[in-house]
């Protein structure tokens, strides 16, 4: 398994972040967008993603894109010309990680406004199908993740999702803290999840540091190891008032953990 770190974690922008990762000793990094401004970052300009591919060639490498952007524009939304503004930047970001080498998005699976579960998970399924093609053509897995109000608290969840949409490109970013705050246990989902897995989150709960906290933390990466899981652990864990300290720390305890 490698392990990477989003971008938040260490506070630095993202022309000095791939090398402050590398430095470290971080494998990759996640880059993060919100609705608001994502055509204003590095990644939505020819210059920018030549900007990110020179710092990735001489650091950690691109590994995968977080769309914050679903907090405010959602599948789900009710509204059709907001799930359109959604479908199209999903569209868009596969493109421009598929020419830049990521082979992970983030999508959060966000709530609509007064949109009831059921018709929610529909509509979401319906959206992500919509951007399949996009996907396949581009080689990016569309990787759905469990996030506190939306409707995608469980494995149960995630596997109605990811099997409604039905496309070997589709399917988790499973979050073991997340999981923990919602009374899950990340163990069993893990293999329950199996190889839908795409990608893997990893935060403590009431601790600042990895292994303070109530995560099962070694018992998680021991399923994910029973099922041949191979990808990255993200750690999305706290800046603290000193990053690199902080990143240091948590990617030690996690290499001792997976030799």
């Amino acid at each position: 398994m490698k392990i990477g770190i989003m971008d938040g974690c260490l506070k630095r922008p993202w022309e000095e972040l791939f090398g402050a990762a590398a430095e470290i000793g971080f494998d990759g990094v996640e880059l993060g967008v919100r609705f608001d401004d994502y055509a204003e970052t590095l990644l939505w300009s020819a210059d920018g993603r030549r900007t990110i591919a020179a710092q990735a060639a001489g650091g950690a490498e691109f590994a995968s894109l977080c769309l914050h952007s679903f907090w405010q524009a959602s599948f789900a939304d009710p509204d059709e010309s907001v799930r359109a503004a959604a479908r199209k930047l999903t569209q868009e970001a596969a493109a421009h990680c598929g020419e830049l080498g990521a082979k992970v998005m983030l999508l959060p699976v966000t709530p609509g406004p007064d949109v009831e579960p059921a018709e929610g998970t529909r509509r979401w399924i319906e959206e992500t199908k919509a951007c399949v093609p996009a996907a396949e053509e581009h080689r990016v897995n569309l990787a759905l993740e469990n996030v506190g109000r939306g409707y995608a608290q469980s494995a149960a969840d995630l596997i109605e999702l990811a099997d409604g949409v039905g496309s070997p490109f589709v399917g988790v970013y499973y979050d073991i803290g997340n999981a923990t705050a919602f009374g899950e246990d990340p163990v069993a989902e893990i293999k329950l999840l199996g190889d839908r897995i795409k990608q893997v989150h990893v935060k403590d709960r009431e601790g600042e540091l990895l292994g303070e906290g109530l995560v099962k933390i070694p018992e998680c990466l021991r399923a994910l190891q029973d099922i041949g899981y191979d990808g990255y652990l993200m750690l999305e864990t706290p800046a603290t008032d000193d990053p690199v300290a902080a990143g240091k720390a948590n990617l030690e305890y996690l290499r001792a953990l997976i030799g």
